[in-house]
């Protein structure tokens, strides 16, 4: 560990080596805190498309998740996947990291906060890159993040999940759908095989599929909110793709860059995230955006239409059981977890 990207991470002092306790969160989750006008004001009840994409729409399946928790209890055959969820972000944003605390990010089994700074009690870790820490050099960053976690939870962990500091994840129905019967089938190379445990994994990658400047040969997942990794694909991307795939090249658009690493060198590509209905589970913007945005054939400035694949307009668009939304900035990460989660006095 000697050379980027697998130099490790500082601790407060400076100091490499540092290891981070990823379960910290998970154990000692601080309490909620919903303030007055999240809860009993418009910031609820608010009849806008954020409220009716959550109250009509996306649900969180409770039932489907204590249903689950009961089969792993009650036999140790059916034990729950484990997810290691990251942020990445930087010290000036380190306001926004509380409410990410109280809401989705003690739901991970793992979870850790990539910075420029170690600040335990705040979860993150000064992960060392190559180049500056800059918004243009997001590529260096995030393969440094990947092969830190490779290096320190790669065993402990199932599925690991990466995003920036805005994004909000449904936990519930993301472990759901990682541990459904198409996913399970697609990790173990399209075979089933119900009563027989798994010995070796086909690399899933999973998030928002867009095209490249509207490419269908260069289709990448999306980093606005997030994307997923099982163990086969962290370990093909950190062992077989990092050394070879753009190591010192410096760019804002590591997302695309991911997916080219695992495309090109080990032919690993997106997968198809859509429910039977043809409604995405990731989302790269808000609730209400989707709820509210109208696909227009005709318009061919829009970058969005053109770089998605069959989307659909207002309900439609979204998965009820959507796993993750893009651009939630604290205020609305409360509003939206309070409507979700039940804390709302009225979501009529």
């Amino acid at each position: 560990h000697k050379d980027h990207p697998h130099m490790g991470a500082k601790d407060q002092d400076g100091n490499y080596g540092y290891i981070h306790d990823e379960t910290a969160l998970t154990l000692n989750p601080p309490e909620l805190n919903l303030p007055d006008n999240v809860v009993h004001d418009k910031m609820c009840v608010n009849n806008d498309g954020i409220h009716k994409m959550l109250t009509k729409k996306v649900f969180v399946d409770m039932e489907a998740h204590e249903a689950a928790e009961r089969r792993a209890q009650n036999n140790p055959a059916n034990k729950r996947i484990k997810i290691f969820c990251s942020v990445y972000t930087i010290s000036k944003n380190h306001h926004k990291l509380q409410t990410i605390f109280e809401t989705w990010g003690p739901k991970c089994d793992g979870f850790m906060v990539a910075s420029d700074i170690t600040v335990p009690e705040l979860h993150t870790v000064n992960i060392s890159h190559e180049g500056e820490e800059a918004y243009d050099n997001i590529w260096q960053k995030v393969r440094s993040i990947w092969s830190y976690v490779y290096d320190n939870y790669y065993n402990d962990y199932d599925y690991f999940h990466i995003g920036g500091d805005d994004y909000y994840i449904l936990v519930e129905n993301l472990r759901l759908y990682l541990e459904s019967e198409e996913i399970r089938t697609a990790s173990n190379g399209g075979i089933y095989l119900p009563t027989q445990p798994q010995t070796a994994a086909t690399p899933i990658f999973l998030g928002r599929r867009f095209k490249e400047q509207g490419n269908s040969a260069r289709i990448f997942n999306s980093g606005g909110s997030g994307y997923t990794l099982n163990k086969a694909a962290l370990k093909a991307l950190v062992v077989d793709s990092f050394p070879v795939c753009m190591p010192h090249l410096q760019t804002f658009s590591e997302d695309v860059m991911v997916a080219q690493c695992l495309r090109n060198k080990i032919e690993v590509f997106p997968y198809d995230t859509k429910d039977e209905k043809g409604g995405e589970r990731y989302m790269p913007f808000n609730p209400g955006h989707h709820y509210t945005y109208v696909v227009d054939p005709s318009d061919q400035k829009d970058w969005y239409q053109q770089y998605s694949i069959d989307i659909k307009s207002g309900l439609d668009h979204c998965s009820a059981r959507s796993v993750a939304f893009h651009y939630i900035q604290p205020q609305l990460m409360k509003r939206m977890h309070a409507i979700l989660y039940g804390h709302c006095n009225d979501t009529s």
